[in-house]
Formats: C-alpha cells, structure tokens, sequence
C-alpha cells in the first residue's frame, strides 16, 4: 500500500512560509503558512477530490500488480 510522504525536515523562510524536504528526498518549493491551514482545515475534500479525479482517469494509486 502507498503511504503518503513524510516531511523530514521543516525551514522556515522569512515569517511567512516553510520549506519542506520529504522522505523522497524533494524539497521544492515553499508553503505559506496560510496555504497550510487550509490544507489542513480542507484535507477531507481534497484528499476525496484527488481520489475521485484517479478514478475518473482510470488510475490508482497503488501500482498495478505484477503477474
């Protein structure tokens, strides 16, 4: 099963913003602390949309299974 990544390291830039480095190892770009909070107070709704746009697309976040 796929996990979502993990933030390994949080910097912060100036008082508005971070920049995250997740387990993979990327670090591009930065988050405002305003996009933040709403990621979090809308993660149900995001997280449901994603999931329905991959099934509209016939994809899926699990690998397909190799035979």
């Amino acid at each position: 099963m796929l996990r979502e990544g993990l933030v390994l390291e949080v910097q912060p830039v100036g008082n508005y913003a971070v920049q995250l480095t997740f387990d993979d190892m990327h670090s591009t770009g930065i988050y405002s602390w305003e996009y933040l909070l709403d990621l979090g107070r809308n993660r149900e709704t995001y997280w449901r949309e994603y999931l329905d746009e991959l099934a509209a697309k016939g994809l899926a976040r699990e690998p397909a299974s190799r035979s």
